[in-house]
């Protein structure tokens, strides 16, 4: 007879670190469901930007409209990734599908090195584990439904593979995906990719070095190349309206980046974080393989400093917090009493610091249902009423849910989706803004939906017709006003009249007011909605 076989149980720190993480996605997605009526949205219109690019490359396209092509998407690979599921229902969840897995893998590599380090205390590694998650904000850039956790993963795989080399084992095959691939799925990833090709070089491995990181800029050339074909600009739209290298010049933006982050707590804090790892590396030698990968890394931080920015709902700097917490982690030479002697204390020590570093975070994620609500009373609105009413071609300044699952023509007058756009809004010539006027003759819109702090309808010379109001708090959005105007006087009561159709199916949170309610409000003495 053969002894019966016991049932394999989950360790206690996997339970507590990938379950706990799958339990919290669940819950987020719950809170946004509530909200949102059942309707799941992101907390951003971005990811919308993506998920229409996927739908054009599904159709073999690539750009925003069928007519012509652009390059609204910041990452190069994402809406690729995107793609195959564009076209179909469910196309829409798979980012956040995405977002969870790969956050899970990045709780596993973590948990992973924490056993390697701390392989005594597994409350250590929990708490550890858990104070980078919290520290990078991995679990509120799940919902923004952007690349930002295949980033971060990608990030900490590279870490994870210059740690190994400094102990003399194989990096592993998926840390040479990250160093190539990387900065494909961010541009920021290259300083990541150059930290680990330096520690190649400088660890006797030259050839490798030199064909990981030709690698690495060959892809990138070769979607530059790929852009320039098209027509396009070398680098996406969408990093040349919001890059300060785009609008400043090298050295003024080089300048205004390095003053972000010294000013800014954020920038502050990563500063403190490549110090450390500055201070480690020197500490262990500049000669040695540890002190190598720690100054590298830090060099990969200071690089974000000077080129990089933070925040936008917090998620520009999550791969090199993420990054430069798990190298200080690993890389730092722990007291053999602390690893073989885990106290509450420093589970207590190591909690308290993250609650620091990581508070905008935690601060952050009871509004993320919220800022779910706001993309779902707003951007999703409006796209019901560009789709099922007006059915023609609109022009906007926010892209994302108005383009996607859009067969009609979109002008984005901000300029990600619109080359002519960018190129005129960005030379400021034309405080006029008679371009947009023409762009909008030649496109046969009618029907613009725009914030006026962000673009100056009337001066444009368009006539409102209405004004969508989000009656709560705007956490995610620009402004809690979106303005609706005709491009001539012939359609103001067409679009009126579909406005107030519009208006009986618009959920809790939103609320529309036309114009005619306005002028009647004034001449009541009421306070006018609509200026």
């Amino acid at each position: 007879m053969t002894a019966p076989q016991t049932k394999k149980q989950i360790p206690l720190d996997t339970l507590l670190v990938t379950g706990l993480w799958y339990l919290l996605c669940l819950i987020g997605l719950l809170a946004i469901l509530v909200l949102n009526e059942g309707k799941f949205t992101y907390t951003l219109d971005d990811p919308y930007i993506h998920l229409a690019v996927a739908e054009q490359i599904a159709a073999g396209h690539y750009g925003i409209n069928s007519t012509e092509f652009s390059a609204p998407c910041s990452s190069p690979i994402w809406p690729f990734l995107l793609a195959p599921l564009a076209r179909l229902s469910i196309g829409e969840y798979f980012p956040l599908v995405l977002n969870i897995v790969f956050g899970g893998l990045t709780a596993g590599i973590l948990l992973k090195r924490a056993r390697i380090v701390l392989p005594e205390s597994m409350t250590g590694r929990v708490v550890v584990c858990w104070a980078i998650l919290a520290g990078c904000n991995a679990l509120g850039i799940v919902f923004n439904g952007m690349e930002h956790n295949l980033q971060l993963l990608a990030a900490i795989i590279l870490v994870e593979g210059m740690v190994r080399i400094t102990e003399g084992t194989a990096p592993g095959k998926w840390f040479w995906i990250a160093v190539i691939a990387g900065p494909l799925v961010r541009y920021e990833n290259l300083a990541l990719s150059a930290a680990a090709c330096g520690l190649l070089l400088f660890t006797g491995r030259p050839k490798a070095a030199v064909i990981a990181g030709a690698a690495a800029l060959a892809g990138l050339a070769a979607f530059s190349l790929f852009l320039h074909g098209l027509g396009l600009p070398a680098i996406p739209s969408s990093i040349s309206a919001k890059s300060q290298f785009a609008k400043s010049g090298l050295v003024r933006a080089i300048q205004l980046t390095l003053e972000n982050s010294l000013m800014g707590n954020r920038g502050v804090l990563l500063l403190l974080f490549t110090s450390a790892l500055a201070v480690i590396g020197l500490a262990a030698g500049p000669k040695t393989a540890r002190g190598k990968a720690a100054l590298l890394l830090a060099g990969a931080g200071l690089l974000h400093a000077i080129f990089g920015t933070y925040g936008w709902f917090n998620r520009y700097e999550s791969y090199i917090y993420g990054s430069t917490l798990f190298a200080l982690f690993a890389l730092a030479p722990l007291p053999e009493s602390l690893v073989s002697r885990w106290r509450p204390v420093h589970s207590f020590a190591v909690a308290l610091f993250a609650l620091v570093i990581s508070y905008p975070y935690l601060r952050a994620l009871p509004q993320m249902p919220m800022a779910a609500n706001n993309i779902y009373a707003q951007q999703f609105q409006m796209h019901r009423f560009a789709t099922d009413w007006w059915k023609r071609p609109v022009a906007v300044n926010d892209l994302g849910w108005v383009s996607y699952r859009n067969d009609q023509h979109v002008l984005d007058l901000w300029g990600l989706g619109s080359k002519a756009a960018l190129e005129a809004r960005l030379g400021g010539k034309d405080p006029s803004w008679s371009w947009a006027r023409t762009m909008a003759q030649e496109q046969n819109v009618g029907l613009v939906m725009v914030f006026e702090s962000w673009v100056p309808a009337k001066t444009a010379g368009w006539f409102k017709v209405g004004e969508l109001q989000l009656t709560g708090e705007a956490v995610s959005t620009a402004s809690p006003l979106v303005g609706f105007f005709a491009t001539s006087r012939e359609l103001i009561p067409e679009i009126e009249a579909q406005l107030l159709d519009f208006r009986k199916t618009l959920p809790p949170g939103a609320q529309l007011v036309t114009r005619a309610e306005a002028l009647a409000a004034r001449s009541q003495g009421g306070a006018p909605p609509v200026q």
